[in-house]
């Protein structure tokens, strides 16, 4: 996975979190920053990349909540 991907990845993801969860544009790209997401993109891309923006953003806005990961 080339970075340029991986960044477009990161830019509809805080598009998402923007729109559906309300939040600005810095808070978003503050809350993808500090996930784990963010952390499995360095390390797994194609993992995290297969699951659509919306989960995604589910479970990026989960984590910065305290919400615990749904089983």
């Amino acid at each position: 996975m080339n970075k340029f991907n991986i960044e477009k990845f990161k830019l509809f993801l805080m598009e998402e979190l923007v729109s559906e969860y309300n939040v600005t544009e810095l808070e978003a790209q503050r809350m993808i920053a500090k996930s784990t997401v963010n952390k499995m993109l360095k390390t797994s891309p194609e993992f995290i990349m297969h699951y659509s923006i919306e989960d995604n953003a589910k479970e990026v806005y989960n984590e910065f909540m305290g919400i615990p990961l749904e089983m």
